[in-house]
């Protein structure tokens, strides 16, 4: 019986088990929230592999709010990952990632993951991220960085237990 539950509890652990490139790239987004939060800019540009695609999109209830202040309101935008970094003037900004899905095949990844985007203690935003990653002489670089966007002020994020449900 200890054997049978032995056995049962290391095959359960490698099921679970990252390999060295989930690792990895679990490393390049902590980087990522972490150079954000202490304002370490080289840090966070040495994340990214150019070109670099950095996309955003309203969800179409936080639009719908965001219209009926502006009905001229953009839906989407494009910006760049060295504009975003430089916006902090502070250390009150953080970004905090769960829900973590990785696919990797040792040479282009990606990560989807539910974010969640923070200042001075108090959440502004949040939504779904997408990143693609190439692993270029041996290290893991984001090579796009596409999002959903919910304004929490409209719609509070819902709990880690209650976006995982299917």
């Amino acid at each position: 019986m200890k054997k049978l539950l032995l056995l049962l509890i290391v095959s359960f652990n490698f099921s679970f088990a990252q390999t060295k490139d989930e690792t990895e790239i679990l490393k390049v987004m902590n980087d990522f929230m972490e150079s954000i939060k202490t304002r370490n800019e080289p840090r966070y540009l040495s994340l990214f592999q150019e070109p670099v695609l950095w996309t955003g999109i309203y969800k179409d209830r936080t639009q719908a709010k965001r219209l009926e202040k502006n009905p001229k309101a953009e839906y989407y935008f494009a910006d760049d990952y060295k504009t975003f970094i430089k916006g902090f003037k502070d250390d009150k900004s953080e970004e905090k990632f769960d829900n973590i899905k990785i696919v990797e095949d040792g040479g282009v990844a990606s990560a989807n993951f539910d974010y969640s985007f923070w200042y001075d203690g108090k959440m502004e935003n949040w939504g779904k991220e997408i990143w693609t990653l190439m692993k270029i002489n041996g290290i893991w670089k984001i090579t796009s960085v596409t999002f959903s966007m919910d304004l929490a002020k409209y719609f509070p994020q819902p709990s880690l237990n209650e976006r995982t449900k299917k």
